[in-house]
């Protein structure tokens, strides 16, 4: 949660960019990936909003971002905290 608390800081929709980097990141698990329109779409990011938000989060240390003119970025995860499914206990209900 660490991760995307520092996320939640940042102005602007950089927690929207966020969610979608972490979801890809998931769906990649774990390994670089590149940025799909589609899934920010789904959290109404625009364009600019989107090269913001990776800017933001990759001045705070939480992405490195791989540019290469004429392709989507390519983006890996930093900091990131991925709990052990094995060493996970069961859901506790209050």
């Amino acid at each position: 949660m660490a991760w995307l608390e520092k996320a939640a800081e940042l102005p602007g929709k950089t927690i929207n960019v966020a969610l979608a980097l972490w979801w890809l990141h998931g769906m990649n698990d774990g390994k670089a990936f590149k940025l799909t329109g589609k899934a920010l779409a789904y959290l109404h990011v625009s364009r600019d909003a989107t090269y913001n938000g990776l800017e933001r989060l990759e001045k705070i240390g939480l992405i490195q971002v791989e540019r290469k003119p004429g392709s989507r970025p390519t983006i890996s995860i930093l900091q990131h905290e991925m709990p052990d499914k094995k060493k996970r206990g069961p859901l506790k209900r209050h």
